[in-house]
Parts: structure tokens; C-alpha cells; sequence
């Protein structure tokens, strides 16, 4: 069984850039929020269901964001991310595998007087790489994807507050498509 050639990963680098600038050039629309930018950084676990073996839950791994308001209660969102798929453990025809990915979405708030929530959808770029389980298989497979996930957030201080968030991620590799992640980890707004 012979992987997808990684032809995607040089355009990876182009498609973070582009997200970057978004980011960066993107004005907000009104005045009604306290803050325009977050970042974000996250610790978390996950995993998909579909791959054989290595079908669990249980991996580690971490997320950074950065969001832009772009109108009352939306938001534009990049995430960049990684899961470790088993330390020495089987993950398709991969062991050692790491799954790491870039995703824009956007972002739709709600607000409560004790927390925010909301829930984000959007595209993904996603590489999958690892040492092959069986001689002559290439290593790694890149392609592009979906994200859909949900989010709530508690206020710590004005510009801290603990976020916990879990996603669902949809990407056409051969050893599984659909992943989950759950994530815990603080924003900072400015």
C-alpha cells in the first residue's frame, strides 16, 4: 500500500502566511467588545476513532491561536497545532505518528453573565507523519480538511481568562479521516 505524495507541504507554509496577514490587516467592525485580538495557548488530548490499530483517545498533545474580531461577537480564528499519536504505539500503517495542523474558522459568541461560549467551523490543512510499520511505505501524508468545534471561556482577570474547547477534525488520509481533541488552556486579549 503506497501513501499520497507530500506535494501539499511547501503550500502549507504559503497558507499560514496568508492566514498571518488576514490576521494582522483585518479591522475590527465595531466597538461593543473589550478587546479585538486574543492569542491563546492550549494543552490537550486526542485521537480518532477510525484508525486500525491505534484507534484511541488518550494522546497528547498542544494548540496556539489567534483570533481577530471581525464583527460583534465573530471572530476570524487561526489555530496551529500537534498530537502525538502513540510514543511507540501503532497508528495505521504509521508508529510514532504525529498529526499537526493549521486551521482557519470562524467563530460565532454567545454570551453569558459567567461564561462565553461559541462554536467555530472552518478549513484545515493537515500533515500525518510517523516512521512506516511496514518496509517501503512513505512516511507522511499532508491534505486538506475541515474543523468543527465548540468552546467555553471563564473569565480569570479582564484580559485572562481559562478556555476549554473540543473540536472535530475531518482529513482524507488513508489511515483515518475523522479525528477529536479536547483542549484546556488560557487566552490573553488585547
Amino acid at each position: 500500500m503506497k501513501r499520497r505524495p507530500t506535494h501539499l507541504r511547501p503550500q502549507l507554509f504559503s497558507v499560514v502566511l496568508v492566514v498571518l496577514a488576514a490576521l494582522v490587516l483585518a479591522a475590527p467592525a465595531t466597538a461593543d467588545e473589550l478587546y479585538n485580538y486574543t492569542l491563546s495557548a492550549f494543552a490537550g488530548f486526542g485521537g480518532s476513532h477510525d484508525a486500525e490499530p491505534g484507534d484511541g483517545f488518550g494522546n497528547t498533545g498542544f494548540q496556539l491561536g489567534a483570533s481577530v474580531r471581525t464583527e460583534a461577537r465573530t471572530r476570524l480564528a487561526l489555530r496551529v497545532g500537534s498530537l502525538g499519536l502513540g510514543d511507540g504505539d501503532e497508528f495505521g500503517a504509521l508508529v510514532d505518528a504525529d498529526l499537526t495542523y493549521v486551521t482557519i474558522a470562524g467563530e460565532y459568541r454567545f454570551t453569558d453573565p459567567v461564561y462565553d461560549s461559541w462554536i467555530y467551523m472552518g478549513l484545515g490543512a493537515y500533515d500525518l507523519d510517523g516512521s512506516p510499520r511496514f518496509p517501503g511505505l512513505d512516511t507522511s501524508d499532508t491534505t486538506f480538511g475541515a474543523v468543527l468545534g465548540l468552546a467555553g471561556e471563564f473569565s480569570v482577570t479582564r484580559r485572562f481568562d481559562v478556555v476549554v474547547e473540543l473540536s472535530g477534525h475531518w482529513a482524507d488520509f488513508e489511515d483515518a479521516q475523522v479525528f477529536g481533541m479536547g483542549h484546556v488552556g488560557v487566552a490573553y486579549h488585547f
